[in-house]
């Protein structure tokens, strides 16, 4: 297995220390480009905590915050809290600690999904992922090749002027082992990786790159995900104000079938000096 993928799949493998408690961190494919503690990271790293102390169904919501910067290189501890156990929902929090700092915290609900009504959304209709460069590589980011997600997209360098945006994105190789927690994980990883960069397009030219971070992110699941093959994440932010930018997502698996619907609050803030440095996870 490639070595981006199976890091990825080792850092969801969490270790269960104490009942309800697990012991996760960072390493290789941890960090974002700028050497932080990436926040999808800590993300996915709660999900599989509480999706391991669950059996009525799949993931339907989650609902995070990042509370602090987190270290790279550090451990983080995961406690769960079984919060309902319910016979078709139970939800489960999640705290993520540092040392004895709270950095990130969740709450999530999982559900058996009955039959019932059924619509959604068209997909977009977008240029096709095989036609389009790895978004990491044309922007020549450094580290691009160690990335366990493959991100593509029209607008790699994020040009367009209106607070729109989309991605295709999979796993750099799609290897992923048939166990569907860790499909949800890896998808949970990659949605913090396109996000902030929507809200801040009609400013940059005007202010500069974008130094923000994430400050809350929902994801809900309609179906199951399969993460072996593309999903398109289609972005829009419909509000910006007071240093914060809302932006609103819709995932898609290939065939058109909604699978996510997501959403992100972060700062918003630019780094004016010019020197070209985005500092955000985007």
């Amino acid at each position: 297995m490639p070595d981006q993928v199976q890091r990825l799949i080792n850092r969801l493998d969490l270790d269960e220390t104490s009942p309800d408690e697990y012991a996760g961190g960072s390493g290789p494919g941890g960090k974002g480009f700028r050497e932080r503690l990436y926040g999808g990271l800590v993300a996915a790293q709660a999900y599989v905590a509480a999706a391991r102390t669950t059996t009525v169904g799949p993931i339907h919501s989650l609902h995070l915050y990042f509370l602090r910067p987190g270290e790279t290189g550090r451990p983080i501890r995961y406690e769960v809290d079984r919060i309902k156990e319910g016979r078709n929902f139970q939800v489960r929090e999640v705290r993520a600690f540092q040392d004895d700092r709270r950095i990130f915290q969740m709450m999530a609900s999982f559900a058996a999904n009955p039959a019932g009504a059924d619509h959604q959304d068209v997909m977009p209709a977008v240029e096709p992922p095989d036609n389009l460069p790895n978004r990491d590589q044309a922007r020549n980011r450094p580290g691009w090749e160690d990335q366990p997600i493959d991100i593509r997209t029209d607008d790699p360098r994020g040009e367009r002027p209106e607070p729109d945006h989309w991605v295709w994105m999979r796993p750099i190789h799609p290897v992923l082992p048939a166990d569907p927690i860790v499909h949800a994980a890896a998808l949970i990883f990659a949605t913090d990786r396109v996000f902030m960069r929507t809200a801040a397009l009609p400013h940059i030219p005007e202010r500069g790159e974008l130094a923000g971070a994430s400050l809350d992110h929902t994801i809900w699941f309609h179906e199951p995900i399969d993460f072996n093959n593309w999903h398109l994440h289609a972005m829009h932010s419909p509000v910006a104000r007071y240093e914060r930018g809302l932006t609103l997502g819709s995932i898609y698996a290939a065939d058109g079938l909604r699978v996510a619907t997501t959403a992100q609050e972060g700062s918003l803030r630019f780094n004016s000096t010019g020197d070209g440095l985005e500092r955000c996870r985007g």
